[in-house]
């Protein structure tokens, strides 16, 4: 089981090739701000058998930035993002990840800020602010304390911090395709007691999209997922604090 102190970037990427260095650069822009603070990092990628010429993009990522430490795991077929994130976990040098999809970037300036919460609170999932850019309206996710209305809709997205021995413990992400593997994941951590920490800051952006995941989650699977985990609606009617609030500057806000 990973045990190491430190950070490791996890981008799966599936045919991303025209997103990837936007992700890229923010990834490695954080890492070397964590650099400069002490703390070791990687930006690891997994292929998920890309053909849109990801691949060739990947192969020289190392050599255009030997500053940093870039991995890249190549599958040789497409097995789906939750098991192309599990071989990202398992793959990775250090304790925490930062999941970052292809279609993230993130706030380089902010990281330091995410990783002193996720080790000050030892909390298995810590998440931010992330602004949505793109075709439609700007927004905001994941932009308050986890409550529970979170088992009646997804709002916390999978971009967050997560530690990696909590995360397997928990099973790791469903592999079966379309089974919204990152509410599953929250979820699961959430019966198992995990404790979960919203920092009041901008993580990143999530640049949406035509036809992203997010638009494609069938009626069937949520209502699946609900009777799972909040069988008549028992949990989301308490309407309590799930996860708490942190901010390393500060200290425990709720």
């Amino acid at each position: 089981m990973v045990q190491r102190a430190g950070l490791s970037i996890l981008i799966p990427n599936w045919n991303h090739r025209f997103a990837l260095p936007r992700s890229v650069r923010s990834a490695l822009d954080g890492l070397r701000r964590l650099q400069a603070q002490g703390v070791a990092g990687e930006l690891l990628v997994v292929d998920d058998a890309s053909r849109d010429g990801s691949q060739k993009y990947l192969f020289n990522l190392a050599a255009h930035y030997p500053d940093v430490a870039v991995r890249v795991v190549w599958l040789p077929r497409n097995v789906g993002l939750g098991a192309a994130r599990n071989t990202g976990l398992t793959h990775a040098a250090y304790r925490h990840a930062c999941l970052l999809d292809a279609d993230n970037a993130l706030e380089p300036a902010n990281l330091w800020l995410f990783y002193r919460a996720a080790l000050e609170t030892g909390a298995a999932l810590t998440y931010g602010n992330l602004f949505v850019l793109g075709d439609t309206q700007p927004d905001v996710l994941s932009n308050e304390p986890l409550q529970a209305r979170v088992y009646r809709q997804n709002y916390v997205d999978n971009f967050a911090l997560l530690d990696i021995p909590a995360a397997l413990a928990a099973g790791g992400y469903q592999t079966t395709r379309g089974l919204l593997e990152d509410w599953e994941l929250m979820m699961r951590l959430l019966a198992r007691g995990a404790l979960i920490v919203f920092v009041p800051a901008v993580l990143g952006y999530y640049h949406r999209l035509p036809g992203g995941l997010h638009t494609l989650a069938p009626e069937p699977l949520i209502q699946r997922l609900r009777r799972i985990f909040d069988q008549n609606e028992l949990r989301s009617r308490e309407g309590r604090l799930l996860g708490r609030m942190y901010h390393p500057d500060v200290g425990w806000l709720a």
